[in-house]
Protein backbone atom coordinates (compact mmCIF):
# COMPACT_ATOMS: atom_id res chain seq x y z
CA UNK A 1 0.00 0.00 0.00
CA UNK A 2 1.53 3.30 -0.87
CA UNK A 3 1.97 6.02 1.61
CA UNK A 4 -1.38 7.97 2.28
CA UNK A 5 0.65 10.83 2.80
CA UNK A 6 1.37 11.25 -1.12
CA UNK A 7 -1.51 12.16 -2.20
CA UNK A 8 -4.93 10.48 -3.93
CA UNK A 9 -3.12 9.11 -6.78
CA UNK A 10 -0.47 7.19 -5.02
CA UNK A 11 -2.89 6.11 -2.37
CA UNK A 12 -6.04 5.10 -3.87
CA UNK A 13 -4.60 3.49 -7.29
CA UNK A 14 -2.49 1.17 -4.43
CA UNK A 15 -5.93 0.52 -2.98
CA UNK A 16 -7.31 -0.81 -6.26
CA UNK A 17 -3.88 -2.80 -6.61
CA UNK A 18 -5.20 -4.19 -3.49
CA UNK A 19 -8.56 -5.29 -4.22
CA UNK A 20 -7.28 -6.58 -7.20
CA UNK A 21 -4.91 -9.10 -5.56
CA UNK A 22 -8.24 -9.70 -2.83
CA UNK A 23 -10.07 -10.85 -6.52
CA UNK A 24 -7.14 -12.91 -7.56
CA UNK A 25 -7.94 -14.97 -4.66
CA UNK A 26 -11.27 -15.75 -5.01
CA UNK A 27 -10.12 -16.81 -8.59
CA UNK A 28 -7.86 -18.71 -7.17
CA UNK A 29 -9.97 -20.81 -4.93
CA UNK A 30 -11.13 -23.10 -8.08
CA UNK A 31 -14.30 -24.58 -7.58
CA UNK A 32 -14.00 -24.99 -3.85
CA UNK A 33 -17.35 -23.17 -2.32
CA UNK A 34 -15.53 -23.01 1.53
CA UNK A 35 -12.55 -21.12 -0.16
CA UNK A 36 -14.40 -19.48 -2.58
CA UNK A 37 -16.67 -17.97 0.29
CA UNK A 38 -13.83 -16.80 3.04
CA UNK A 39 -11.84 -15.03 -0.01
CA UNK A 40 -14.79 -13.09 -1.77
CA UNK A 41 -15.64 -11.88 1.44
CA UNK A 42 -12.38 -10.35 2.51
CA UNK A 43 -12.74 -9.44 -1.34
CA UNK A 44 -16.39 -7.83 -0.59
CA UNK A 45 -15.17 -6.11 2.55
CA UNK A 46 -11.78 -4.37 0.76
CA UNK A 47 -14.39 -3.35 -2.02
CA UNK A 48 -16.92 -1.42 0.23
CA UNK A 49 -14.06 0.18 2.47
CA UNK A 50 -12.69 1.54 -1.00
CA UNK A 51 -15.97 2.88 -2.71
CA UNK A 52 -16.77 4.15 0.98
CA UNK A 53 -12.99 5.98 1.25
CA UNK A 54 -13.74 7.56 -2.32
CA UNK A 55 -17.95 8.88 -1.50
CA UNK A 56 -17.46 9.43 2.04
CA UNK A 57 -14.18 11.72 1.80
CA UNK A 58 -12.31 12.04 -1.54
CA UNK A 59 -15.67 12.68 -3.46
CA UNK A 60 -17.12 15.40 -1.12
CA UNK A 61 -13.77 17.47 -0.88
CA UNK A 62 -13.19 17.26 -4.55
CA UNK A 63 -16.96 18.53 -5.29
CA UNK A 64 -16.34 21.18 -2.81
CA UNK A 65 -13.02 22.28 -4.17
CA UNK A 66 -13.96 22.29 -7.56
CA UNK A 67 -18.08 23.01 -7.43
CA UNK A 68 -19.12 19.87 -9.70
CA UNK A 69 -21.72 18.39 -7.27
CA UNK A 70 -23.83 16.31 -9.21
CA UNK A 71 -22.18 16.75 -12.16
CA UNK A 72 -19.14 15.84 -13.61
CA UNK A 73 -16.11 12.65 -13.19
CA UNK A 74 -17.44 12.23 -9.42
CA UNK A 75 -21.24 11.49 -10.14
CA UNK A 76 -19.89 9.27 -13.14
CA UNK A 77 -18.19 7.25 -10.19
CA UNK A 78 -20.91 7.34 -8.36
CA UNK A 79 -22.92 6.06 -10.72
CA UNK A 80 -20.49 3.29 -11.65
CA UNK A 81 -20.29 2.48 -8.08
CA UNK A 82 -23.71 1.92 -7.91
CA UNK A 83 -23.30 -0.81 -10.75
CA UNK A 84 -20.67 -2.62 -8.90
CA UNK A 85 -22.50 -2.83 -5.57
CA UNK A 86 -25.50 -4.39 -7.70
CA UNK A 87 -22.82 -7.09 -9.16
CA UNK A 88 -21.34 -7.51 -5.87
CA UNK A 89 -24.93 -8.18 -4.10
CA UNK A 90 -25.39 -10.47 -6.34
CA UNK A 91 -22.18 -12.16 -6.02
CA UNK A 92 -23.01 -12.57 -2.30
CA UNK A 93 -25.77 -14.42 -3.02
CA UNK A 94 -24.13 -16.68 -5.31
CA UNK A 95 -21.89 -17.46 -2.91
CA UNK A 96 -24.53 -17.93 0.09
CA UNK A 97 -26.40 -20.87 -2.46
CA UNK A 98 -22.84 -22.07 -3.49
CA UNK A 99 -23.08 -21.51 -7.37
CA UNK A 100 -19.49 -20.81 -7.57
CA UNK A 101 -19.28 -21.08 -11.28
CA UNK A 102 -22.43 -18.74 -11.13
CA UNK A 103 -19.60 -16.12 -8.74
CA UNK A 104 -17.06 -16.75 -11.36
CA UNK A 105 -18.88 -15.50 -14.36
CA UNK A 106 -20.66 -12.60 -12.19
CA UNK A 107 -16.85 -11.49 -11.08
CA UNK A 108 -15.98 -11.51 -14.73
CA UNK A 109 -18.37 -8.62 -16.06
CA UNK A 110 -17.48 -7.32 -12.42
CA UNK A 111 -13.78 -7.00 -13.43
CA UNK A 112 -14.23 -5.69 -16.97
CA UNK A 113 -16.40 -2.28 -14.94
CA UNK A 114 -14.05 -2.37 -12.21
CA UNK A 115 -11.48 -2.16 -15.14
CA UNK A 116 -12.80 0.52 -16.73
CA UNK A 117 -13.57 2.55 -13.73
CA UNK A 118 -10.14 2.09 -12.45
CA UNK A 119 -8.89 3.51 -15.83
CA UNK A 120 -10.91 6.61 -15.60
CA UNK A 121 -10.14 7.63 -11.62
CA UNK A 122 -6.15 6.51 -12.17
CA UNK A 123 -6.09 8.69 -15.64
CA UNK A 124 -8.24 11.76 -14.83
CA UNK A 125 -10.32 11.97 -11.43
CA UNK A 126 -6.88 11.18 -8.84
CA UNK A 127 -4.71 13.46 -10.86
CA UNK A 128 -7.45 16.31 -11.06
CA UNK A 129 -7.74 15.69 -7.27
CA UNK A 130 -4.30 16.04 -6.33
CA UNK A 131 -4.10 18.99 -8.08
CA UNK A 132 -7.59 20.98 -6.67
CA UNK A 133 -6.60 19.46 -2.80
CA UNK A 134 -3.22 19.24 -2.17
CA UNK A 135 -3.44 21.52 0.18
CA UNK A 136 -6.26 19.73 1.99
CA UNK A 137 -5.13 16.48 1.42
CA UNK A 138 -3.14 16.10 4.63
CA UNK A 139 -6.37 16.33 7.04
CA UNK A 140 -8.29 14.17 4.18
CA UNK A 141 -5.20 11.53 4.96
CA UNK A 142 -6.27 11.90 9.04
CA UNK A 143 -9.63 10.81 7.67
CA UNK A 144 -8.55 7.98 4.99
CA UNK A 145 -6.81 6.61 8.24
CA UNK A 146 -9.87 6.20 10.01
CA UNK A 147 -11.28 3.90 7.44
CA UNK A 148 -7.67 1.51 7.23
CA UNK A 149 -7.96 1.06 11.37
CA UNK A 150 -10.86 -0.56 11.16
CA UNK A 151 -11.47 -4.31 10.18
CA UNK A 152 -11.83 -4.17 6.16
Amino acid sequence: MANIEDGATAFFSADHTACDEAWAKVEASGGDAKAISAAFHSFEALMDRHLRMEEEVLFPAFEAATGMRGVGPTEVMRHEHRQMRAILSDMNLAVSESRTDNVLDLGDTLLMLIQQHNAKEEGMLYPMADAQLGDEWPELAKRLHTYLARPA
